[in-house]
């Protein structure tokens, strides 16, 4: 059976500094146009510092049922906002860590993705496909994915191999939390973990899903704002999972972002309140918070 979730858009590069994270997982950073950091939009949101954006959300929130948590990594000045950071099933937010780990193998045994391997990669992240995702991740194994989880820092993040769908091992029950979805995504956008040639395949990936599941980051942005991501959801006996990882740029702005909720009204209201939370996000962050 197939879960659909994904991303939107093009490709940038690296960003501006050097941090080093978690096991070998150094994240380099290059130049702002790299990042897509043009001028910023005329248009402030009117919400400048943490307080406020943390307002702004709980505000929201308040009108809503169920719950959600956010993670953002601001590229302008490194900086980090929590709000409400939780812990969940991934669902298919797993499937970048399925790809990161079997671009790392090939990497390390200097080879390049078989056609059938980039033929599964592109339908597990563009299409959400988990027959895909189950014969990438027998590949490359349980144990080398929890060793890449650990190497890239994603220190409270438990994987798990199954391919049953929906059974306790399955892996789209494995749980993260904002933070170490960010984390991911920092390696992908910035970081030295993976060649550069290697992270753009990812990213290239990640900004060409299908249109019907370009929710979350990606929902009525900008046309000229650019946007990476892979979503997941599915059901659990307490509410509907909605989650999110990817990357924005454009408008003067470049982060990465991660987002884990659950809705008690379903699919579509969980929607609704995750595309409105990240949407009060990218407004606030015209300029960087104080």
């Amino acid at each position: 059976m197939t879960n659909v979730t994904d991303g939107v858009h093009g490709l940038r590069g690296p960003g501006r500094r050097e941090l080093v994270v978690g096991g070998s997982a150094g994240l380099a950073l290059g130049a702002l146009g790299a990042l897509g950091l043009a001028a910023p939009s005329a248009r402030a949101a009117g919400v400048d510092t943490r307080a406020q954006l943390t307002a702004a959300l709980d505000q929201y929130m308040a009108t809503r049922a169920g719950a959600a948590g956010l993670t953002v990594r601001d590229n302008r000045d490194g900086s980090y906002f929590h709000w409400r950071p939780r812990t969940q099933q991934t669902h298919s937010t797993i499937k970048v860590l399925i790809l990161i780990t079997t671009l790392k193998i090939a990497q390390d045994r200097g080879r390049a993705l078989t056609s059938t391997q980039k033929s599964l990669a592109s339908r597990m992240i563009r299409f959400s496909d988990n027959d895909a995702t189950n014969t990438l991740l027998t590949q490359a194994t349980l144990r080398r994915c929890r060793i890449v989880a650990d190497q890239l820092g994603m220190s409270s993040t438990v994987v798990l191999g199954g391919t049953s769908f929906r059974s306790s091992s399955w892996w789209g029950h494995s749980t993260s939390t904002t933070r170490d979805l960010v984390q991911m995504m920092n390696q992908v956008v910035l970081g030295t973990y993976l060649s550069p040639g290697r992270r753009a395949y990812v990213r290239e990936l990640m900004a060409n899903v299908t249109s019907t599941q370009t929710w979350g980051l990606g929902d009525g942005l900008p046309s000229d704002v650019h946007v990476e991501l892979k979503n997941g959801w599915g059901p659990r006996s307490d509410g509907y999972r909605l989650n999110g990882v990817g990357f924005v740029s454009g408008r003067g702005r470049s982060y990465q972002m991660s987002f884990l909720s659950r809705s008690s009204n379903g699919y579509s209201y969980g929607q609704t309140t995750v595309n409105r939370l990240s949407r009060i996000v990218f407004d606030a962050l015209d300029v960087p918070l104080r």
